[in-house]
Order: structure tokens, then sequence, then C-alpha cells
């Protein structure tokens, strides 16, 4: 049986944010129950790329600060690192405009730089991995991940999150291996085995719907949630959204190697009832109607089936981030700006993720209208 706080918080007001993540974790026994004095606590966020907390694309500075206090308050020394899209280009932007620089300055607590601080090789099956150094050096990791949908996984939430602890373009490399959204959540939940983060603590507050990560359509949902099972943490959030269960390949996955609970029936939730807290008309992806189409008929039909990326030119600054983040070249600038070959992409969505206009969106083909 594992174990799920949830704890309403319609706002990022900073007395209340402190208050609603102390009570969050005191109902799991409090942050002692996860760090002791002396240890070093390496602070997972969302950082996808160089977005504004309102965004709603990374996790909120006030969480990471409240999170931050709560270790400093048993003694253990706070760390915060993540890679983010564009990270060698310029990760001091990311930094500054997510509000996580404020926060260290602010609160004491060191800044990892996961491309600079060298990597650590894991093996996980046949695949062998480069993780942030840091990251497995640490006493303790937190994983602070963000309540977001996601067009090719459907979800992105805790186990996805320790995606970035791969610096580098080592993203981009796995994505290209793995082009299929199964196939691409096994790496993740290889990660997330391999990492072992001891608590995970989502930020719902101001979640995404629709097609994210980054350019959905921001949702006000008003939730915190913690758990030492960042699977049943990511089984209850997909419930909340509407998702059916074990329909995010990488919660079923996870729970079929035994590194989490999916099954809602074996997880207590410490707060109000699930039923309560659902989510009503939440927007999910437009891609999800391509897992509930037969397999014959996509291999039929093909890319005609997918949703594939498309830039806007209004909102387009031209500085080819776009194009040096596609793992598989599928982007030429032309005239300064992004053109895509949907025959080449394999719909990772990079492109969407780390565009700092949000000039990438996904767009239906005709037959993909007329299934959904």
């Amino acid at each position: 049986m594992s174990t799920i706080s949830i704890v309403k918080c319609l706002e990022y007001e900073k007395e209340l944010v402190f208050q609603s993540v102390h009570e969050l974790l005191d109902r799991l026994g409090g942050i002692g129950c996860f760090v002791q004095s002396g240890q070093t606590v390496l602070l997972k966020p969302n950082m996808l790329s160089a977005k504004s907390p309102l965004q709603g694309v990374t996790t909120h500075p006030l969480i990471l600060e409240a999170m931050i206090h709560e270790v400093q308050s048993v003694g253990g020394e706070a760390w915060i690192g993540d890679s983010p899209s564009g990270a060698l280009k310029g990760i001091e932007r990311c930094w500054e405009n997510t509000g996580f620089l404020e926060v260290a300055e602010k609160t004491g607590a060191r800044i990892i730089h996961f491309e600079a601080g060298g990597t650590k090789i894991c093996r996980a099956g046949k695949e062998i991995y480069h993780l942030a150094k840091s990251v497995m050096e640490a006493d303790v990791v937190i994983n602070l991940p963000k309540l977001k949908t996601h067009g090719f996984t459907l979800y992105t939430g805790a186990v996805k999150n320790l995606y970035g602890t791969l610096p580098g373009f080592q993203k981009a490399i796995y994505h290209k291996k793995h082009p299929h959204p199964d196939h691409f959540s096994r790496v993740l939940v290889d990660l997330y085995g391999l990492v072992n983060a001891r608590l995970h603590v989502m930020d719902g507050v101001l979640g995404m719907e629709g097609n994210g990560p980054a350019t959905g359509k921001k949702r006000w949902t008003g939730l915190l949630m913690a758990g030492s099972d960042g699977v049943a943490l990511d089984a209850v959030a997909a419930h909340l959204m509407g998702f059916r269960e074990n329909e995010i390949d990488a919660i079923r996955i996870a729970s079929e190697r035994n590194l989490g609970e999916s099954s809602l029936q074996n997880i207590e939730i410490l707060g109000p009832q699930l039923k309560s807290l659902r989510f009503k008309d939440f927007k999910l992806p437009s891609n999800r109607m391509i897992y509930l189409v037969p397999q014959w008929l996509i291999r039929l039909v093909g890319k005609m089936l997918w949703v594939c990326p498309q830039a806007d030119y209004e909102k387009c600054t031209g500085c080819g981030i776009c194009a040096r983040s596609c793992p598989v070249h599928a982007i030429d600038l032309i005239e300064e700006k992004p053109v895509i070959d949907n025959r080449k992409c394999i719909n990772c969505l990079c492109c969407n993720e780390c565009c700092p206009e949000g000039a990438i969106y996904q767009k239906l083909s005709m037959l993909a209208k007329y299934f959904g």
C-alpha cells in the first residue's frame, strides 16, 4: 500500500504555500522522515525552459523555496539542480526566468549546473546512461514535478521529471533512439529506478491541460501532492486529470517493474477524497486518441494520424533553438524561420519544449481530426 498526501492550495501566496507544504509533509510524518541533519539534499524541480513562473510550465519558485525551508529546518544542506532545454546555450537565463536563482540567493541553497558537474555511468538492463554526478552523489534526492499534460507521453509528472537528470544532448539522443512513446517511457522508468528519489512533491497549484508541456492551456488546479512513491503520485494525478488507469505508459511500466503502485485501490489518500478533487472537463492531449485506435490502423495510415509540430511565425524570433535541439535534424532555418520536415519528425516535442517564445505548437492532421 502506497500513501499520497494531498492538500488544497489555491494560489501562490508565500505564507499559504509554506503552510500548505508543511501540512502536506506533516501528514507523511514530516520532513524528518526523509531528511536527516547533515545530509545533502538535491531538489530537482521542473525547469523545462526559460519560462516565468505564472506560465504554468515550470515548478513555481515558492514551492521550491518552501521545500528548501523544510530541508534546512532539520539541518539538511539544500542543492538545486536540473538540465533544461537549451542549457548548453545559456542556462543562466533559465535560472533567472524561472525564479530559481532568486530563491537560491535568498535561502543560501547551492545551484548545481548538471552540464558542468560531470556524469556518472549507470546501467539499466541493456541501456547505458550518463547521469549528472551530483544526482548520484547527493544523500537524498527530492523530486519536484509539475502537474501537466504532454503531447508525446500524454502526461508528465514525477517519473518523467527525472529525465532532466541526463545532462547535455543525451536527452535528444534517447528521443531519437526511442521514438515510440512506449519505448521512450521505458527510458523514463529506467531513470526513475536509477535515481531512486526519496520524496516526490508535485506543484499542482497551477497546472497545464491540452497539448502540454510548454504550450498547453494554463489551468488553476489548486492542489499540492506528495509521497515517497512517485508512481503512485503519478497514478493519482493522472486519474484526477481524466486518464484511465494505466493509460500512461510510464506509470504502467514502472508498476510492472515493481517500482511503484499504479492501482488506485492500493493507494491510501491522506486528505480530501479523490472523487471531490477530480478536475471537471480537463482537456487532454490531442494525441491521446492515437492510443485508442487499433495498432493495425495506425500502421496503415502512419503519420496521418499523428500530431505534428508547427511554427507560429508571428511569435518566432528566429533564435534557432528549436533547430539545434531537434534530435533528428528535422528543422531547417529558412530566412531565420523554422521549417519542419514532418517526414523526418519523430514527434518528440523537443522543439515545443525548448522554444522560449512558445512559437512551436501541435497541429492535428485531417485524418487525426476525423478519428478524434
